[in-house]
């Protein structure tokens, strides 16, 4: 008896899935950590963006670095009512089921 398998139908698949989901994955990210982003002209808001891998979030503006690692800070919540530092943490801690859900339907495309 002979079983032959071909599996390149489905490495087409996985990788196709795992790059839709990666995708979509940074773009959520990217909207929501926003949701908590300091602002106060919208300069570090817009400055936010995906990188040419696709695989991480940057927002670039001199004070970004000195805004998030600072969660002490008194943040005017004037613009922004959920302002805060470690804008992705938050993100992450109140949407990281969102985030899963949407990677899995993606693989499911």
């Amino acid at each position: 008896m002979n079983v032959r398998c071909e599996f390149d139908g489905i490495r087409k698949k996985i990788k196709k899935g795992k790059n839709n989901a990666q995708k979509v994955l940074v773009e959520h990210v990217l909207k929501d950590s926003n949701y908590y982003i300091p602002k106060d002209t919208g300069q570090l808001e817009t400055s936010g963006t995906i990188s040419s891998t696709g695989k991480q979030v940057i927002w670039n503006t001199p004070y970004a670095r000195r805004l998030y690692w600072n969660p002490q800070y008194n943040f005017s919540t004037d613009v922004n009512p959920n302002a805060r530092g470690l804008w992705f943490e938050h993100a992450k801690q109140s949407k990281s089921g969102d985030w899963a859900k949407i990677v899995i339907e993606e693989y499911d495309k």
